[in-house]
């Protein structure tokens, strides 16, 4: 029986029909303020208050800004710090240079025993390599390391600008099991924002494939998953 994964997101668990399968890698895309770090917030706490051990690597915003976060959705990360939540903030150049080798990455974190990891996010890891093959090269050792581990992953990333349903550099999608992708939309008209989920991609599961609406407050996430209002 395939193992299934809570997100944290009881929506988002509707729609994939109970959870992400293990050990599987899910693409996370987004704009800017989308909701890609809230969701992994949600699937950290989700795994630490299973007693899980779970590694959240954050290159884009201090260590300090993913606990605040955490306490304003009421997802505190707080107590369970070097417990089995390992919140890591590495610089970018030298974890790009680390997944040149596939062995690298592996060896630095396989004696934490990971249950789950967040990489926030990989289109900053992207961006600072120099090549195309090194870009290439580095998502592929990535893939192939977490899929070694055994580990349910989601990888954030920001969306291009002319396609909220693909990632800045077009490589993240390709190597994921899962994509699923999260958009504002601007109605200038009426002065509104409102956002939508849509899973592109979940292998192994007989998922939804509407695009249904979310919003984040106090609580964090919360998608309306049975909402047709986006049809």
């Amino acid at each position: 029986m395939m193992d299934i994964v809570d997100t944290g997101v009881e929506g988002l668990n509707t729609m994939l029909g109970g959870g992400i399968p293990g050990g599987s890698s899910t693409l996370v895309l987004g704009s800017y303020g989308a909701g890609k770090t809230t969701m992994g917030i949600h699937f950290a706490h989700r795994g630490v208050t299973l007693g899980e051990n779970v590694v959240y690597f954050t290159l884009e915003e201090r260590k300090e800004s993913i606990i605040l976060a955490s306490k304003s959705y009421r997802k505190d990360l707080t107590p369970y710090l070097e417990r089995n939540l390992f919140l890591l903030n590495p610089d970018p150049v030298e974890f790009v240079q680390m997944l040149k080798t596939e062995g690298n990455f592996k060896s630095s974190i396989e004696n934490i025993k990971p249950r789950r990891i967040v990489l926030d996010s990989i289109s900053l890891i992207l961006m600072v390599a120099e090549s195309d093959v090194l870009r290439r090269n580095v998502i592929i050792n990535l893939s192939n390391a977490l899929r070694d581990l055994g580990v349910t992953s989601l990888l954030l990333a920001e969306s291009s600008v002319t396609n909220p349903y693909s990632s800045r550099d077009g490589l993240a999608e390709f190597v994921s099991d899962g994509v699923i992708a999260l958009q504002n939309r601007y109605d200038d008209n009426l002065g509104s924002t409102t956002s939508i989920i849509r899973v592109l991609k979940m292998r192994l599961t007989n998922h939804d494939r509407k695009a249904r609406p979310y919003s984040i407050g106090s609580n964090g996430m919360e998608i309306l998953a049975k909402s047709e209002l986006f049809q």
